[in-house]
């Protein structure tokens, strides 16, 4: 199913039951998995693979090298997973280094004009809306929510049950399960709506409000914060990750 005006190479590997578009460009050193489909006007570059089950939007350009003065050329790639709704023009762009990747995780949907620069990481289940700007070497990991016309500063990482708000300029970590937002931005309490929807218990709500307290209310320095909260708090897996996630932040954490 490729349509007559598609523009795609033969040395391009391509999974089964694949619906490629009017005007599609699909380059040399591209692999593509089982039952993709592909809008008008796509643009997918050498170095780009993709999973299978995955739908991407009118006009995405995925692969291009990146916009960082540092790159000189040299084989690198984007890897995209199973199962994700990229939508019309986005832009994702290839690492800069050679042999690394810019990596999109399982079932994220990526709204209209969203830009993932270089290096990026993107988990699974991830949601990106319009006009959403990632810069280089960004972490965002599952189920966080990134609203509309916000801009996220290089090597930022936004946690997991995170939403952050839209409109706003993002320059530090988000720490997990909160939401942020405003300008400037500030922490607007646990993303309680996210956390029923993804089935959060209210025992682990319980444990998450008590750890979110010391952190965020009690006014302690963060490492008398992290410590109490390892000492007081039960070490459920929602707590370790939360508490080795400010330890590792190298951008400096929203609190």
């Amino acid at each position: 199913m490729i349509h007559s005006t598609a523009i795609v190479s033969q040395k391009a590997k391509l999974g089964k039951n694949i619906k490629i578009g009017p005007f599609v460009i699909i380059d040399d050193d591209v692999i593509i998995g089982n039952n993709v489909e592909i809008g008008p006007k796509v643009h997918i570059l050498n170095g780009t693979i993709i999973g299978n089950n995955n739908y991407i939007g009118e006009g995405t350009l995925i692969g291009n090298d990146p916009q960082d003065l540092k790159y000189k050329g040299g084989r690198s790639f984007v890897k995209i997973g199973d199962d994700n709704v990229i939508r019309e023009y986005v832009t994702i762009h290839k690492s800069n280094t050679e042999g690394s990747y810019t990596i999109i995780g399982n079932n994220n949907f990526i709204m209209a004009m969203a830009h993932i620069a270089h290096d990026c990481v993107i988990g699974n289940n991830v949601i990106i809306v319009n006009f959403a700007g990632l810069s280089g070497h960004i972490h965002v990991d599952d189920y966080a929510f990134i609203s509309g016309l916000t801009a996220i500063h290089q090597n930022v990482r936004i946690g997991a049950y995170a939403m952050v708000g839209g409109g706003i300029r993002v320059t530090k970590d988000v720490m997990p399960f909160v939401m942020v937002s405003e300008d400037p931005i500030k922490v607007f309490g646990l993303n309680m709506v996210g956390l029923k929807r993804r089935g959060f218990t209210s025992e682990k709500i319980r444990i998450l409000e008590k750890t979110y307290k010391i952190f965020f209310q009690e006014k302690l320095l963060l490492k008398d914060a992290l410590k109490k909260i390892e000492e007081e708090v039960e070490q459920i897996d929602e707590i370790k990750y939360f508490v080795e996630f400010a330890k590792n932040s190298k951008r400096g954490l929203i609190r």
